[in-house]
């Protein structure tokens, strides 16, 4: 019986159990290891302490990324969205548990980070006073002459008599 020729891009997960029976050991044990880390990267979105658990490297994940193998980039982004869900639903949860004196400000900040297009705030204060002090400022400049002004350098000692001088002498 002929091996069906796999692309290393082709998506491989439980709906394609054909496909994940052709594979030879090797690439078994390399797609496990892909659920494992995406199974725990779900839950924590933490690349270290995912590959930790699946007993990849780094490094592996970043390959497993650059060359999409068995469609681990689509799965990933799938990964993220399951955490950013859960996310949101334990805020959904906490809000209609929490009382008056409550602080949901941890809950509120991973809101931001993790789904920042709904959560954070995007109002831009519009605070054109400067602009327009600044540009009455340059109008001014262009309209005043230049005045030079002449600081005459002294010695310390002439400095010392001059003041010494508007203060009434030395007595």
């Amino acid at each position: 019986m002929a091996k069906p020729n796999i692309d290393q891009q082709t998506r491989i997960d439980s709906t394609t159990e054909e496909t994940y029976k052709s594979l030879n050991p090797t690439e078994k044990r390399s797609w496990r290891h892909q659920a494992k880390y995406l199974t725990c990267y779900s839950e924590t979105r933490s690349k270290s302490v995912a590959a930790s658990y699946s007993g990849v490297s780094i490094r592996t994940v970043n390959r497993w990324q650059q060359e999409n193998r068995y469609g681990f980039t689509e799965r990933m982004e799938e990964a993220d969205f399951e955490f950013c869900e859960h996310l949101e639903q334990l805020a959904l949860e906490r809000v209609k548990m929490q009382d008056a004196k409550s602080n949901p400000v941890l809950l509120i900040t991973l809101l931001n980070a993790n789904l920042p297009m709904k959560y954070r705030p995007t109002v831009v204060m519009a605070d054109d006073t400067a602009k327009s002090v600044l540009s009455e400022l340059r109008e001014l400049a262009k309209q005043s002459p230049v005045q030079e002004v002449t600081v005459e350098e002294q010695s310390a000692l002439e400095q010392v008599q001059d003041i010494l001088n508007e203060k009434g002498g030395m007595s």
